[in-house]
């Protein structure tokens, strides 16, 4: 489906922004003091002992007990699959995908009095049947369903083997427990693909595919369907996602192995090598966003430096460790500005004169307020708030996600936000709420440790009379980081 590309295409979008970010392995055998490597840096950098007479005696040497007692002080790995980060990877995946789905195909998400999900239980049940009839073809492009579908199956597939200690650093090879972690990610590709397609959180369920609400319609689109009808449901997805996509996957493992690795071998240029490893694992480079890596990074192959506390616990004091830049989440506040409305038809999404009531809210400036809650690396919890005054008021509640990297002292990020309007006419007293979705970008830049400046713009679109009202939100304030 369209959702698919653009999903991905999303997180293509943050790797581009991370990817001006340091290489992946400051472990680079050119480099004298390995400072990002971990616990080799810890044993490297210790001085060997040496007397006035010439070398360390073998009494000088480091004792192996303390060795042995300082490698046992770092946290040993429990190897178990690691199921609330893969569902928490695999629910943004979705949420990214369904807020395009939102954004594409508004109109069917509000046909039920612009209410989302109003009647869903039947809607749902209708869709169900419609899919259990339904031939081959849901009525997508055929590279809809025979690429776009597969590289959703390989990147749901990423995101369980990143999650399970025993498979994350195999490589491509003929052993039983390569194929074997193969198929364990191909399995939680197939029950992604099944929620994707049929489940309570599905397509269908929010675009209404194959319900009564949303009437099938010929191969080219029109309405009514007069033959060989399309419903937008179909059994190609539920069988190319899982087999195509595992296939996929494969295939990236293997131009890793054979490609990229060959190239690691012969250069020791850490952007040449980062960027071959992005261009021939595009995929991959998706799931390691969402794992918190950056997109060239390679379990099998690239140290992790210790963590903050880690070394702490190994003698540092926290005043000998530079003082950390807070990123736990976000607090902004500043002015916002809502152009004007260019108005849609329902369902056809023919651009229209607006009427009366569109544009009044046209044109009203207020204050935006929002935060955010990190829960992955790149990605965090976002509550939005605004009021607009004018010709008219206009209160926002929006509700999403938001992906970003920093990039020295500026953060690019794009925002997924849904949620309700709410207008006050100056003729009446009763408010207008409905339903409002929000794409929106921007850039924070750091000021000082914990204070920033954030610029960003977002398209809110809704629908509170008979026509569709998209809008261009700016917004500009200071951010206070925790």
């Amino acid at each position: 489906m369209r959702v698919i590309s653009c999903g991905i295409a999303f997180l293509f979008l943050t790797a581009i922004l991370t990817f001006a970010q340091l290489p992946s392995s400051s472990c680079d055998p050119g480099s004298h003091t390995p400072t990002g490597c971990g616990l080799l840096a810890e044993f490297d950098s210790q001085p060997i002992a040496t007397s006035d007479k010439g070398p360390a005696s073998p009494e000088a040497a480091p004792d192996p007990a303390s060795v042995e007692s300082s490698i046992s002080s770092v946290p040993v790995e429990t190897q178990t699959f690691h199921w609330r980060r893969a569902l928490t990877e695999s629910f943004t995946f979705l949420l990214i995908e369904q807020a395009y789905v939102i954004h594409n195909d508004f109109s069917w998400v509000v046909s039920e009095n612009g209410v989302p999900f109003n009647h869903f239980w039947r809607d749902y049940t209708q869709s169900l049947s419609a899919w259990t009839h339904s031939g081959w073809n849901d009525g997508d492009p055929n590279w809809y369903g025979y690429v776009g579908h597969p590289i959703q199956g390989a990147l749901t597939g990423f995101i369980q083997i990143q999650n399970d200690p025993t498979s994350e650093k195999l490589e491509f090879s003929k052993t039983k427990a390569y194929w074997w972690s193969r198929l364990k990610a191909g399995l939680w590709n197939a029950a992604y693909s099944t929620q994707w397609n049929l489940g309570p959180l599905s397509e269908v369920t929010f675009e209404k595919y194959g319900s009564k609400d949303r009437p099938p319609w010929n191969y080219n689109g029109s309405y009514p369907c007069t033959h060989h009808c399309l419903t937008g449901v179909g059994q190609i997805d539920i069988v190319m996602t899982p087999l195509g996509g595992t296939g996929w996957l494969i295939g990236e493992d293997f131009l890793d192995k054979e490609v990229i690795r060959r190239v690691e071998d012969a250069s020791q240029n850490r952007f040449l090598i980062d960027t071959v490893r992005c261009a021939l694992n595009p995929i991959r480079g998706g799931a390691n966003i969402l794992h918190g890596e950056h997109p060239w990074y390679r379990a099998s192959r690239d140290f992790k430096t210790l963590s903050f506390k880690t070394e702490a616990r190994q003698g540092q004091s926290i005043s000998e460790l530079p003082k950390a830049i807070p990123d736990h989440g976000e607090i902004s506040f500043g002015f916002s500005h809502m152009g004007g409305s260019r108005c849609q038809t329902p369902i056809t999404n023919h651009t229209t004169t607006c009427d009366a009531f569109s544009n009044g809210i046209s044109d009203l400036s207020g204050w935006n307020t929002s935060v955010e809650t990190k829960y992955l690396r790149y990605f965090g919890a976002v509550a939005d708030f605004s009021r607009q005054y004018g010709n008219a008021s206009e209160n926002d509640f929006l509700f999403g996600i938001r992906g970003g990297a920093s990039i020295a002292r500026f953060r690019p990020f794009a925002e997924l936000l849904l949620g309700a309007v709410q207008e006050n006419r100056s003729t009446t007293s009763l408010p207008d709420t409905a339903f409002a979705e929000a794409l929106g970008a921007g850039v924070d830049l750091r000021l000082m440790r914990v204070l920033g400046w954030r610029i960003q713009a977002d398209e809110v679109h809704t629908q509170i009379t008979s026509l569709q009202q998209n809008r261009l939100r700016l917004s500009s304030g200071m951010l206070i980081r925790f």
